[in-house]
């Protein structure tokens, strides 16, 4: 019989379930991988089930396989081609007839939940700032903030531009005090919020020096764990095998939704809009912040890491101070087409 590897589905907790579970080691027929822990597919079935019911066979034309909605909601199989992952789903399944079928999500689409969040955006910057009626989308969202909770014990970095090219102190390369505090990602103006990165590379590229200039870069550490959501990609982040059915239903539909939040956060924005496009990236913050959290990790946009805005910072201590040069600069561009 043909057995298959954690590697095969690009998932976490099935890679953990396959290591902890099955004492046999050596190929697998799927992926390839060798020396490898390897079970029956069918042994999965029962982690597949409550998965499967999300979707219905459907003659719709949007109508797509299995294997389709499973890599494009789930982002399962990472490690296999169309073909052997329908043919590994076949095997789960026990029926080679399972991806010849054609199939679509069961409840209602997250596209509602998107349209909303557009609405929402809008309202935000040209009519209620305060009171706004859109935001139901949002206040349903703790349940699957639970689900990208991550707890972290991390250095990390934070830069300035150093004009006179002495270092700052530590003190200094804190968040700044309340009075000067302005609009930021995370932040509304007058609230501070602790912007930090996960190396001297992304902080310092993501405060947009000039070529030249020197940059200050402080280290921070987490004197304990903090707990964040982690925006970055929900679709990893989540296992569908790790939540029960309830969970399962509602991650499923807001989704889209997750991975549209983040992309909120990661967006370049234009210094002379900022104060206008980044209330919806404020807003969401400010709920996380509420529902407990210490902070959000997402994408950094502009460097090769990751950037987290911390909202209690009363865990974080400086460690080191350094001084950058700015050697290099790129940008990249391309034609653009105004409607």
């Amino acid at each position: 019989m043909e057995k298959c590897c954690g590697g095969c589905f690009g998932d976490w907790f099935l890679a953990d379930y396959i290591d902890d579970s099955s004492d046999e080691v050596g190929e697998c027929k799927f992926c390839g991988s060798r020396d490898v822990k390897i079970i029956s597919p069918q042994e999965l079935l029962f982690h597949f089930d409550s998965l499967f019911e999300l979707y219905e066979e459907s003659v719709d034309p949007e109508a797509t396989s299995l294997e389709s909605l499973l890599r494009e909601d789930w982002g399962l199989f990472e490690g296999l081609g169309r073909v052997k992952a329908e043919k590994l789903l076949a095997h789960i399944f026990d029926n080679l007839d399972v991806f010849r079928c054609e199939f679509l999500p069961s409840q209602d689409s997250e596209t509602t939940a998107i349209l909303q969040w557009e609405a929402f955006r809008e309202e935000l910057k040209h009519q209620r700032r305060f009171f706004p009626t859109n935001n139901s989308e949002i206040l349903n969202l703790e349940t699957s903030f639970v689900a990208l909770e991550s707890r972290a014990t991390l250095t990390v970095c934070r830069a300035r531009v150093c004009d006179q090219g002495v270092p700052f102190s530590l003190d200094e390369m804190g968040k700044p005090p309340e009075k000067l505090v302005g609009n930021g990602r995370a932040n509304p103006v007058g609230i501070p919020c602790l912007y930090v990165a996960s190396d001297a590379a992304t902080a310092v590229a993501e405060i947009r020096p000039h070529k030249g200039e020197i940059v200050c870069v402080a280290e921070f550490e987490f004197r304990s764990a903090l707990s964040f959501v982690d925006l970055r990609d929900p679709r990893k982040k989540i296992s569908p095998f790790s939540l029960d059915e309830e969970d399962l239903r509602m991650v499923h539909r807001n989704m889209g939704y997750l991975c549209r939040l983040g992309g909120e956060l990661t967006m370049p924005i234009l210094p002379r809009t900022a104060h206008l496009d980044y209330l919806p990236s404020q807003y969401l913050c400010e709920f996380i912040k509420s529902c407990g959290y210490d902070g959000v990790v997402y994408k950094s946009a502009m460097g090769p890491g990751v950037n987290y805005a911390i909202f209690n910072d009363s865990e974080v201590s400086g460690k080191d101070v350094s001084l950058y040069q700015v050697n290099h600069v790129h940008v990249e561009s391309s034609p653009f087409n105004p409607l």
